[in-house]
């Protein structure tokens, strides 16, 4: 069942309940010692003033009792409080009696089976009507009754009856009642307040810190620690707690680095797997072309001699002209068969040379240009002066570099801008190429550099340029990669591991 008030007001009522009870009980059982120590003083006292007062009847030879005489030495009781007392004769009948102007104490005259048992026996018989403080019920005044016998030389003169008020004793425990609430109330409310000021420090306080740190480790805080104060056992609390947070820290920093090496190796064997199918890739192609160029190479030589030869027999002009379109297109085939050679031969044992990125970058776009492929763009050259060199076959480094560069004019169209930038580090010698063309959708980012695929209109290109310049690039050690936005340009960087540097 839950509750809707908080340990600290729980703490304080039950900590107000218990003191108060305790001291209560506590001051309870103190009046009531006082009450019986009071009453037992009172009740020796007068027990010895009546048999007092019983001898001096009979030694002042007031027997038989008179009344005259009686009034002068029941009067001398007045000083402790008598308020009534009777004179009974031999025969135990009552002969005179006396009563204060100011008594409230009235009764029945004293039952006469017990007055012959007084007169059988010759003892002093009392009777005390107190009731206790705790009875908060009873409203009879509190009374002391003696019975006396009077005996001189072994005979029996009658009996001597008083009745004194204890009222003086109920009214001072009902002060000392008073005194002892407002001392109940008064260190109950000092105790509370300092078991209170004790408790908010040594519980209260400790359970807030730990709540509050809880719920931050439920939102995925590791980082908060508790102090180690107060008593052993929140100390230990404590200890306790930050163990358990420094052990959840340590397991998901070793879960997070778990994590890190699955998804580097899932990295990593992706990469794998689709250098695996693309070498695959390759190796199919190159197959096919090696068998496609040995099936077309012989019989399309042929026709382009037979095509040559015819040439130069027609003299009809519309005629010629169609001869001049076939050999064209023949020749494009013948182009594009050689291609297929040379994606499929092997680069065993072909020579390496020692060269500048940066220099022979430079040295393609003179040659572009002196060719008229540059005349439109323009150029942003921001390539050092030099950089260390790599070992590659200088003619596939210009082959891969014209691809790019001619690739860039043709995504560009006739507002070309390209930009040339390089670089190195401790793991690579790199050189970039930027664009602001039309650049490349996401979905074939993935694809550019599959053999035969090609974003180009139809007839515009083969689809192997990337694909050989990615090769040949391979082939050395070093690796191509592209950044590109639809409608904000592309970027080739080109990377060259370090043991390939000079």
């Amino acid at each position: 069942m839950s509750r809707s008030v908080g340990l600290r007001t729980e703490i304080l009522i039950t900590l107000a309940l218990l003191l108060g009870a305790a001291l209560l009980f506590g001051g309870l059982v103190m009046l009531r010692f006082t009450e019986s120590s009071l009453l037992e003083e009172r009740i020796q006292n007068l027990d010895a003033f009546t048999r007092l007062l019983s001898d001096s009847i009979s030694s002042k030879e007031l027997v038989p009792l008179h009344m005259e005489d009686m009034h002068t030495l029941a009067l001398s009781a007045n000083g402790i409080n008598c308020r009534l007392w009777r004179i009974y004769d031999q025969e135990l009948t009552l002969i005179d009696d006396w009563e204060a102007v100011d008594n409230t104490i009235s009764g029945r005259i004293f039952p006469l089976a017990l007055r012959h048992q007084i007169r059988a026996t010759g003892r002093l018989h009392r009777v005390i009507d107190f009731p206790t403080m705790l009875n908060i019920f009873s409203h009879s005044d509190p009374k002391a009754i003696f019975v006396a016998p009077v005996v001189k030389n072994k005979r029996f003169y009658g009996l001597v009856e008083l009745s004194y008020s204890l009222n003086d004793i109920r009214l001072k425990l009902l002060q000392s009642q008073s005194l002892i609430l407002i001392y109940v109330l008064l260190y109950g409310l000092v105790l509370v307040c300092a078991g209170y000021f004790l408790l908010s420090r040594n519980i209260i306080r400790p359970a807030r810190n730990l709540l509050a740190a809880t719920e931050a480790v439920g939102l995925g805080n590791l980082e908060k620690r508790l102090p180690v104060i107060g008593p052993l056992e929140l100390r230990q609390l404590a200890e306790a707690y930050n163990r358990m947070v420094g052990a959840l820290t340590l397991s998901r920093n070793e879960t997070e680095s778990q994590i890190a090496i699955l998804e580097e190796t899932n990295k990593k064997l992706e990469q794998t797997r689709e250098e695996l199918i693309r070498r695959e890739k390759m190796a199919s192609v190159g197959q096919l072309a090696a068998g496609l160029a040995h099936e077309l190479g012989n019989p399309l030589s042929a026709l382009i001699g037979y095509l040559e030869i015819l040439k130069t027999q027609i003299n009809r002009s519309d005629e010629k002209d169609i001869v001049e379109r076939s050999l064209v297109e023949t020749t494009r085939i013948d182009f594009l068969v050689r291609e297929l050679l040379d994606f499929s031969k092997p680069n065993i044992d072909e020579q390496l040379d020692d060269v500048d990125l940066c220099t022979e970058l430079n040295a393609n776009i003179k040659l572009l240009k002196n060719q008229g492929n540059l005349r439109t763009v323009v150029i942003k050259n921001n390539l050092p002066e030099s950089v260390p060199l790599i070992r590659i076959n200088r003619n596939k480094l210009q082959q891969v570099f014209v691809n790019l560069l001619l690739n860039a004019v043709h995504a560009c169209g006739d507002e070309a801008t390209i930009s040339l930038n390089a670089g190195y580090n401790k793991k690579c010698v790199w050189v970039a190429i930027e664009d602001n063309g039309k650049g490349i959708i996401a979905s074939d980012l993935n694809r550019i550099f599959d053999p035969f695929y090609t974003t180009k209109e139809p007839g515009m290109g083969t689809g192997l340029g990337l694909t050989m310049c990615q090769r040949i690039v391979e082939a050395v050690g070093g690796s191509m990669n592209v950044e590109s936005e639809k409608g904000r340009g592309s970027t080739f960087t080109i990377y060259f591991d370090p043991f390939f540097l000079s």
